[in-house]
């Protein structure tokens, strides 16, 4: 049995840099599903998957406005996330034209700023670092 992998270790990416200062990332994928049923009967005549998506939400603290010019711009960017880090054999998750909807800055009077950026790409990949 394997251990839990510890959140600390993980890195993030956005466009093959590392997200400094990231706190948290949360990656989402939603299937829709084809659903029908028949007059006669309770249960679905059809059952399919349907249309895919792939959300992805970053939180971190604030460094620059660069984050909530992308999504201002409408730019596509490509997201990677290695849970456990960097380094051979490790799993690595890639999603892929990420276009960026959401952007918030969080501002306290005794904490960090912080600001958080979501979209959602056009797939999702999951693969093993070289």
């Amino acid at each position: 049995m394997s251990s839990p992998l510890l959140g600390r270790s993980a890195v993030i990416q956005i466009d093959s840099v590392d997200v400094g200062y990231a706190k948290g990332v949360t990656v989402g994928i939603d299937v829709d599903l084809i659903k029908d049923y028949k007059i006669g009967s309770d249960t679905p005549a059809v059952i399919e998957s349907g249309n895919k998506s792939f959300s992805v939400s970053i939180e971190k603290m604030y460094i620059d406005k660069t984050y909530a010019e992308d999504v201002l711009n409408g730019t596509k960017i490509s997201v990677v996330v290695r849970p456990a880090g960097t380094g051979s054999g490790k799993e690595e998750i890639t999603i892929s034209n990420v276009v960026l909807n959401s952007w918030e800055l969080t501002i306290e009077q005794d904490g960090i700023i912080l600001e958080s950026v979501s979209g959602e790409g056009d797939s999702i990949t999951f693969s093993t670092q070289a």
